[in-house]
């Protein structure tokens, strides 16, 4: 099966074009049925116990589609080891696509500093002023809630430096895996898979069938008793004007 690469970001990084930098790769590895499994785990144990290398393991999913498994593993790495565990997942299969992202937090950066610097400069001020020996109670009642307010605001923007921080230094990554295309239509047994539901299907269809009398019945109570005096009433026309028709004629 050929190989499909689809690459936005091929050259390495350098230092100064990595400072606010975030990567993310998409790589696609089709396996056989029967390893398929074994590599979801491998690559978890691999995660776990990495010293080369920090790894966080984000997401694991796995399914099943008409017999045939397929799994997913998303990790957050250190650069170091997106190729150790991107060959890894390959081991005894193939790479079919992989697609690399780079996005540019320098803006949202330099907004989180310009904001630490200002608060870090707004608290010491603050600070200051509640060190004053000439303050007054309720000037320093004021100051001591401004700062508590202007803390809370930099332990967030800090918090929040560091998230910024930790998307430059790490790279994301998302192998997914499947088996070959082929295997898809091989898999398929539509004789057997009617066998296997035909209990099902019919007890459902049983259920359909209740399901419309029990919804049709009230409407025959009332429908069958206006039939009867419709009926009725048509015979009673009927016969008016047939005895109308029957009278002799005035002289």
């Amino acid at each position: 099966m050929a190989v499909m690469e689809s690459k936005m970001v091929e050259a390495p990084r350098s230092p100064a074009a990595s400072d606010t930098l975030a990567y993310e790769h998409d790589v696609t590895v089709t396996l056989s049925k029967e390893s398929l499994p074994t590599r979801i785990q491998e690559l978890q144990t691999a995660c776990a116990s990495a010293k080369d290398f920090t790894c966080t393991l984000l997401d694991v999913s796995t399914g099943a589609w008409e017999r045939v498994p397929s799994g997913n593993v998303r990790l957050r790495l250190s650069p170091p080891g997106v190729e150790p565990m991107i060959t890894l997942a390959a081991k005894g299969g193939e790479v079919t696509t992989r697609r690399t992202h780079a996005e540019d937090l320098a803006e949202p950066v330099a907004d989180t500093e310009r904001e630490l610097a200002q608060l870090t400069t707004h608290r010491d001020r603050l600070q200051e002023l509640m060190k004053s020996k000439d303050i007054k109670i309720d000037s320093l009642i004021t100051v001591s809630r401004e700062l508590a307010s202007v803390q809370s605001r930099l332990d967030a923007v800090a918090t929040q430096k560091a998230g910024l921080r930790r998307r430059i230094d790490t790279e994301l990554l998302t192998i997914n895996l499947k088996v070959p295309d082929y295997l898809l239509g091989s898999e398929r047994t539509p004789v057997a898979d009617a066998f296997r539901s035909f209990g099902s299907d019919f007890k459902q269809a049983i259920a359909d069938v209740v399901g419309f009398v029990a919804l049709g019945l009230p409407w025959l109570i009332v429908i069958l008793p206006a039939l009867v005096l419709l009926r009725l009433f048509w015979r009673w026309i009927s016969r008016w004007i047939a005895r109308r028709e029957a009278r002799p004629a005035a002289p």
